[in-house]
């Protein structure tokens, strides 16, 4: 079976993450690989240590651009009408137009979307009336051209559903491979925390998060309460490995709220879940989120966890009151940071019991389903 996948972005996001190991562990199992992407360096560069054919597309960018939605169905078009795929697995919103590119084809191949998250269409996401409309127009009308659509929590998928923009779908959890995840010890990534940030970090209760310092991971909810997190914990620091958009206003506030010796950025560094163990709670104030990567990375660590209740951070803890939050709400978040900080032992077993769930055997073996279905249906 020959199959392309097809996603937004090359650089370090839990969706290219998704389709890194999906790709690499189906191509060990016999099937025929290769990706299209827009532009980045972390995905191609792992493509190409698993010799997995891809290519470069232009005309796959992040916006809501017209213009270059119309130009990437012609791109995509040029890509696929010689190759022969059997399915196209679509990942993010930019690339579900590309549909329309397999319809165009007199050999159609089938087309499966795969939901990273719902972005503009999620209830919130904060944009105005018209985008929202736009967006929510834009799914609606492109997911009828989709053979099979696969969502990444219940959540997601239900408020699709309550909407009649989607009829048939499924929930397919993503999942990661424990063999290949390597932690460090606690001692080891406390000391790197140390050595990077120039503060002796080795005896303090770390709140810590990895991801993009962007609008949706919503980091500024951390930056504005910490003065009240400090009061319950005094020995508390945070630590966010990752980069984005909103890097240079999170230091700002930082520098303006004088937190510059308990909040460290430490921006985007390779296999960031290898610093894990160093945390003693991971914590996720998402406004919106699908299935975050990071948290099933810190079910593998294993270590307590407080995210927003929002996407699917509530099947990811198996809805552990414990562990999530009612989104922005400080008060709730301060009453369970202080519980975890005073006993997280029943958490941490909790977390670790949950791994399989989350594994890589089960995801593909979901997908495999998917597309003998589909490939079946011919």
């Amino acid at each position: 079976m020959k199959i392309l996948f097809v996603i937004t972005k090359s650089d370090i996001g839990g969706a290219q993450v998704f389709v890194l190991n999906l790709a690499a562990v189906l191509k060990k199992m016999g099937y025929e690989i290769e990706v299209a992407a827009g532009d980045g360096n972390y995905l191609f560069g792992e493509l190409e240590k698993e010799q997995i054919p891809y290519y470069y597309l232009n005309s796959l960018k992040r916006n809501l651009n017209i213009l270059k939605s119309f130009y990437f169905i012609y791109d995509l078009y040029c890509l696929i009408k010689n190759k022969n795929y059997d399915i196209i697995h679509l990942n993010s919103s930019n690339t579900l137009i590309g549909a329309i590119s397999a319809k165009l084809l007199h050999k159609k191949p089938k087309t499966l979307f795969t939901f990273h998250g719902l972005s503009f269409i999620d209830r919130n996401f904060s944009s105005n009336t018209i985008i929202k409309t736009f967006a929510k127009i834009y799914y609606k009308l492109l997911l009828k051209a989709v053979d099979k659509i696969v969502f990444e929590c219940k959540t997601n998928m239900n408020d699709l559903k309550n909407e009649s923009m989607v009829g048939s779908a499924e929930v397919i959890y993503n999942g990661l491979e424990e063999k290949n995840m390597h932690f460090m010890s606690k001692n080891e990534a406390r000391k790197y925390f140390s050595d990077k940030t120039g503060f002796d970090l080795i005896n303090s209760f770390i709140i810590g998060s990895t991801g993009r310092l962007a609008y949706q991971k919503n980091y500024e909810f951390l930056i504005q309460n910490f003065y009240l997190i400090k009061e319950k914990i005094p020995e508390a620091k945070v630590v966010i490995i990752g980069d984005g958009p909103d890097r240079d206003n999170y230091i700002k506030q930082i520098e303006k709220r004088g937190i510059t010796k308990d909040f460290f950025l430490l921006g985007e560094l390779k296999d960031s879940h290898q610093y894990m163990q160093g945390f003693d709670l991971f914590t996720l104030p998402s406004r919106y989120e699908g299935v975050s990567i990071s948290l099933i990375e810190a079910l593998y660590v294993p270590i307590a966890i407080l995210a927003s209740n929002v996407g699917g951070n509530s099947d990811i803890v198996d809805n552990d009151k414990r562990q999530l939050f009612c989104l922005d709400n400080i008060e709730e978040y301060l009453d369970k940071i202080f519980e975890i900080y005073k006993k997280r032992s029943g958490i941490i077993e909790h977390n670790s019991s949950l791994k399989e769930r989350f594994s890589l055997r089960n995801m593909t073996k979901s997908y495999i389903k998917l597309y003998d279905e589909l490939k079946g249906s011919y």
